[in-house]
């Protein structure tokens, strides 16, 4: 029947919508019956059949399109308030900055609107599928912050964030990730244990601190022991390895119940399986009980140099590294004595105190024109020259003093530490004479069968009027005597 009071004839809508259905019937369609017609009262009746029309075709859709576009299909309260619009038109949306509240009559906490596959309220965010996914995503080079607030009446301070699973026995893990790799890195926890992994090979995992800043490993149970556990996987060796920019040193354990300290080419042993295990050296001697030296001295049969002297020796920082006990057994400042130094000799020295090489001085009994003498320090490697460690070189064209202040390498020695002093002439010796220790006045430097033996140093036959950079080869032991020798540390 019609509408009461209007005419049974409809000369626009129903006349144009007449073989459409309510089920079938767009919004756009609608659009393009109702907006054609002008506001007028000849056009009252066709406005109220509009309405009907669209209300009836919302009970059948279940949805809300509105009735027409543009800014005049607006839902509004009081000026003063929110507007939402249903137009194209930005401005439309909201006028005001408050945003959009949803509140329930009943004023509760429990209202939630869904958005797409998303749910928002109740104080929580979800998905609103079985196992979906949520996603945070900034633009750009932006950031996401979740901090605490204080909109509410709340003070704004410490802000927990919690991940958070079901039972103790299940699993909380954090990935980092990129667009092609799903886990570069990971923090997991499961039942209170946590893990964290670099799944990516040859990177590492950096602890840095700033300053004076201290990385710390502790039990938060009150007087427990703390275990710090360097494992290897399966067979793999467990190292500790400490370095800066310039030094390092590794320790390992590669044995059961053995511990290993490597430095550049050498390493220690130390055998804690037993009582009788010791300290393995270099060269393979092994050290099963503690060495003990004289009161005062260096524990090397040598006297070190006593510390806090009064001012008026303070200047005091030669040393004659020569003759010293156990190796010359007399005259400090023997007598001409002729060397065969076309080829390198060696022999030992105690440092006697901590500090530089600053000056190495020497006496020649005989020059010869044009002659060089190259002078090198030497690490000890187990009893044997090492690596050379310094050099310098002095003109001995005539007799007398000689001293050496362009010292090049590393000059710093160690108090109570053994090392090598190594010389040679850079050319062939035809008259150069030494001045210094016969070998009668100095002790035997290897062990004999019970003859006399006259070895006082170490020849290295294989390098001719030139010093080694790496350890010499050492071809024997001589009796030639060594040259009155001094060191100036500072």
């Amino acid at each position: 029947m019609p509408l009461p009071d209007a005419p049974d004839y409809s000369k626009r809508i129903y006349e144009l919508l007449k073989e459409t259905d309510l089920e079938n019937l767009t919004y756009s369609q609608f659009q393009g019956v109702a907006e054609k017609l002008f506001i007028e009262p000849e056009n009252e009746d066709e406005m109220r059949r509009l309405v009907l029309v669209q209300l009836a075709r919302m009970a059948v859709r279940g949805d809300w399109d509105g009735f027409l576009s543009g800014s005049a299909g607006t839902i509004q309260g009081t000026t003063t308030e929110d507007l939402i619009a249903f137009g194209a038109a930005s401005a439309d949306t909201i006028t005001k900055d408050a945003g959009i509240a949803v509140v329930t009559k009943g004023g509760g906490a429990s209202s939630v609107i869904k958005v797409g596959g998303i749910n928002i309220g109740a104080s929580y965010v979800s998905v609103n599928s079985t196992n979906g996914t949520l996603t945070l995503r900034s633009d750009g080079t932006g950031q996401i912050f979740l901090n605490s607030g204080s909109e509410y009446g709340g003070t704004y301070s410490d802000t927990t964030v919690n991940v958070m699973k079901n039972a103790l026995s299940d699993t909380n893990q954090i990935k980092f990730r990129d667009t092609v790799n799903s886990e570069n890195a990971t923090l997991t926890e499961t039942s209170g244990e946590l893990n964290v992994k670099s799944n990516v090979d040859t990177k590492d995992i950096t602890l840095e601190t700033k300053t004076t800043g201290v990385i710390r490993i502790k039990n938060q149970t009150t007087n427990t022991d703390t275990q710090l556990n360097v494992q290897g996987n399966g067979t793999g060796t467990p190292k500790i390895n400490l370095s800066n920019d310039t030094k390092a040193v590794t320790i390992q354990c590669d044995e059961s119940q053995k511990l290993k300290v490597i430095g550049g080419s050498d390493d220690f042993i130390f055998d804690v399986s037993s009582a009788t295990g010791g300290i393995t050296f270099p060269d393979g001697t092994v050290q099963n009980t503690a060495a003990s030296g004289g009161g005062g001295g260096s524990g090397l049969g040598v006297v070190l140099v006593p510390s806090g002297l009064g001012s008026s020796v303070s200047s005091y920082d030669t040393y004659v590294i020569s003759n010293q006990l156990p190796y010359v057994t007399s005259s400090f400042d023997g007598a001409s004595e002729n060397f065969w130094v076309n080829n390198p000799r060696y022999w030992p020295f105690i440092a006697p105190a901590d500090g530089d090489i600053s000056e190495i001085k020497f006496r020649v009994g005989t020059g010869q024109s044009g002659a060089n003498m190259l002078v090198g320090i030497y690490s000890d490697a187990g009893g044997y020259p090492g690596a050379q460690i310094a050099a310098g070189s002095a003109d001995v064209s005539s007799s007398g003093y000689k001293t050496i202040t362009t010292i090049t390498g590393s000059v710093t020695v160690e108090a109570n530490k053994q090392y090598w002093f190594g010389q040679v002439l850079d050319v062939t010796r035809t008259v150069f004479v030494g001045w210094g220790h016969a070998n009668a006045t100095c002790s035997k430097m290897i062990p004999t069968n019970g003859t006399t033996t006259t070895a006082i140093a170490l020849s290295g036959n294989a390098d001719t009027n030139s010093l080694p950079s790496s350890a010499p080869v050492i071809s024997g032991a001589t009796g030639e005597a060594r040259m009155y020798t001094l060191i100036q540390i500072t």
